[in-house]
């Protein structure tokens, strides 16, 4: 046990500092509910979605997201790397240490159970479980899976009170893993499984006790699953993401079978590891001869695990438990989240591995060499244990990740651009935006043959703001290229974004459930950075389209009212530019708009001069002024209908008050219409 301790450090000792790359930014530092320990945070976690606030996919992870708030605020990790990885390796050790006790028990021998565990512990696959942080919820699900097995086995073997304490720790282990990850509850599967593969009659009451063991927490799981999704609309998983969505239920279903046999090909030569398969890096099933050879590969293994029932039981039994663990997450029963991803091999592998040792110390008497196993699994470990150790570096940041993740996945839309996003951050000064241009624009091309109802917006407003920046970097009136590309980009993005939601609500209404609110915040943005393309395109009508529809969205954001009124001023409507301003001082109370005008009084908007009295800080308003009092009228006026269609009658009463008796406007505010 200490000797796969020391294997497991080694092949895993230069993880520690990978930092938080890819998922555990939002998982892990922005996450607010694991920043401290307090009872709101608790049940904010236990009342909400593993992906609160910042989407839904579907999941319901409690305990992991309890596991996270232990490292950041009672261990104090915060954003410091290494606690979190330290708690993952120790997890992963013990399932090491389980999975050589299972295996002892499986095989009956000392060796080949060790090495089963040693090639189990260092296989590359199991870096995104392992490595990447967030990857605990396939841990804490595989220590679930093999100590509930280990724990019932022990339960069929005693009796009275001490049957009952390893009953209880099955219930307790198979509440962990539930609340943790939902393929736990392959659990129950691999309890009959170990029954149907040695069948015993005189066991057939511990079975029955051990599947109530199971059952307890499994329905207490999705009790608390269904009251926190049932205030929520219905999780869609977008095409882009797991293409299977997208397909008829053969095509999908066939593809799915291809899959497999890729996963398979992982697990003997895990030579490409990627983070990301995403549209379009595996191609719908067409029976093309890759397809026919994979197929026949699957059938193969398939083949080969249901007679090993007649020849070896163990391995019937380790093939069975691997297809079980893997069969959550396999989109075969129903599509999920994402169509390929490494992380779903974590509890599958140890199948694969105890598999391979038993082949080698079968082979090797055969042939008369008794030695092969032991020499030919140490050469195993060790070229496992050295991959694992190189793959840990992709794991340092989104630049080192992203890059590997494009040499092993070249048609995987997302690859690209996360890695264009990689090289943006990566250089503040965005020397390099050429470089991350062309990642974006690899990803646009992979995505546009798609309606826009299957394609994300993310990329398209990614590479279009990118463009933006690269024509503010050229000298004086050469940008004009890439400020029109960027418009192109960002107009697509809108009609993707429309598309999208659209896709959702008919999804929605399909299935009579409560439709999406769309994302106004974000859509906002959106028409901000439109404004902008077109204002550097000089076409302010068009900026000031984008601008005004960025108003009736995210009336609360400052840039809206800065665009805005920037775009009017352009169009020759320097009153109106003002009002806007003023209105945005109303609405958000930032004094960086009143600042700016201050400025347009003060370069000719007043052409008394009397709109601006010297202050003790500078220049202040003078609210004798006649038109200072008239902007601040009009811009009271268009604030108060926006208070009434955000339904903030409050907020309106107290303006108009104010407007009446400090402004001095007239009684009839209503009337005063300056912004079209």
């Amino acid at each position: 046990m200490l000797a796969l301790c020391v294997i497991t450090l080694l092949a895993y000792s230069n993880s520690f500092t990978a930092g938080f790359a890819f998922d555990n930014r939002g998982l892990l530092l922005n996450d607010p509910r694991i920043r401290e320990a307090t009872e709101q945070n608790i049940l904010q976690i236990l009342r909400r979605t593993y992906w609160w606030p910042y989407g839904e996919s579907g999941l319901y992870r409690p305990f992991t997201t309890l596991t996270y708030l232990f490292n950041y605020a009672i261990l104090g990790n915060a954003n410091q790397p290494a606690g979190y990885h330290w708690i993952s390796f120790l997890l992963h050790a013990g399932n090491v240490l389980l999975a050589f006790v299972l295996a002892l028990r499986l095989i009956k021998d000392w060796w080949p159970s060790f090495f089963a565990a040693a090639v189990w512990a260092v296989h590359p696959a199991l870096t995104e479980s392992v490595t990447n942080m967030v990857g605990r919820s396939d841990l804490l699900a595989g220590m679930a899976l093999l100590s509930g097995l280990l724990a019932y086995l022990k339960s069929s073997e005693t009796e009275g009170a001490r049957r009952w304490a390893w009953l209880a720790g099955l219930a307790g282990v198979t509440a962990m893993g539930v609340f943790s990850k939902e393929s736990a509850a392959a659990i129950l599967g691999v309890l009959v499984l170990y029954e149907a593969t040695w069948p015993d009659r005189r066991r057939l009451g511990a079975l029955a006790l051990g599947g109530i063991a199971v059952l307890l927490p499994l329905g207490a799981m999705l009790y608390a699953r269904a009251a926190v999704f049932s205030k929520l609309p219905p999780t869609s998983f977008p095409f882009w993401d797991n293409p299977l969505t997208g397909a008829d239920f053969w095509t999908a279903r066939l593809t799915a079978v291809k899959i497999v046999a890729q996963y398979l090909g992982l697990l003997v030569w895990p030579a490409r590891l990627s983070c990301d398969y995403s549209y379009s890096q595996i191609p719908l099933a067409t029976g093309s001869p890759g397809d026919w050879l994979a197929w026949i590969v699957v059938a193969a293994a398939a083949a080969a695990a249901v007679l090993a029932y007649r020849f070896n039981r163990t391995v019937f039994f380790l093939a069975g438990m691997g297809f079980l663990t893997f069969l959550p997450t396999s989109n075969l029963l129903f599509p999920i989240g994402t169509i390929m991803a490494e992380r779903f091999l974590y509890m599958p592998s140890i199948a694969a591995a105890a598999c391979i040792v038993l082949a080698l110390y079968a082979i090797g008497p055969r042939i008369g060499v008794p030695r092969l196993a032991p020499a030919a699994l140490c050469l195993i470990v060790a070229a496992f244990a050295v991959r694992t150790w190189l793959r840990n570096t992709d794991w340092q940041d989104d630049l080192s990740l992203m890059s590997a993740a494009v040499e092993a996945s070249r048609e995987s839309y997302k690859s690209h651009a996360l890695l264009g996003a990689a090289l943006y951050a990566a250089d503040p000064a965005h020397a390099n935006i050429d470089r991350a241009i062309g990642e974006s624009e690899k990803s646009v091309a992979i995505l546009d043959p798609l309606p826009d109802a299957h394609r994300p917006p993310t990329p398209y407003r990614q590479t279009g703001g990118y463009y933006i920046i690269k024509g503010d970097m050229q000298p004086q009136g050469g940008g004009a290229a890439a400020y029109q590309r960027a418009a192109e980009l960002l107009l697509r993005c809108r009609a993707i974004v429309q598309a999208n939601f659209e896709d959702v609500a008919a999804q929605a209404r399909a299935q009579r459930r409560m439709a999406p609110e769309p994302d106004n915040a974000k859509i906002g943005e959106l028409e901000r950075t439109i404004s902008a393309a077109f204002m550097r395109l000089r076409d302010p009508q068009k900026a000031h389209e984008a601008a005004a529809r960025a108003l009736e969205l995210d009336p609360m954001n400052t840039d809206t009212y800065r665009q805005l009124s920037a775009s009017l001023l352009a169009l020759g409507r320097a009153d109106e530019s003002a009002i806007v301003l003023v209105q945005g001082v109303l609405v958000t109370t930032d004094m960086s708009l009143r600042r700016e005008l201050l400025s347009h009084y003060l370069h000719g908007l007043d052409p008394r001069g009397c709109a601006t009295i010297p202050g003790p800080n500078g220049p202040a308003m003078n609210p004798e002024c006649e038109i200072v009092r008239r902007h601040t009228c009009a811009g009271t006026a268009e604030t108060l209908r926006l208070y009434q269609r955000i339904g903030r009658r409050d907020l309106a009463d107290q303006l108009r008050s104010l407007a009446l008796s400090g402004f001095r406007c007239p009684e009839d505010l209503g009337r005063i219409r300056v912004i079209p």
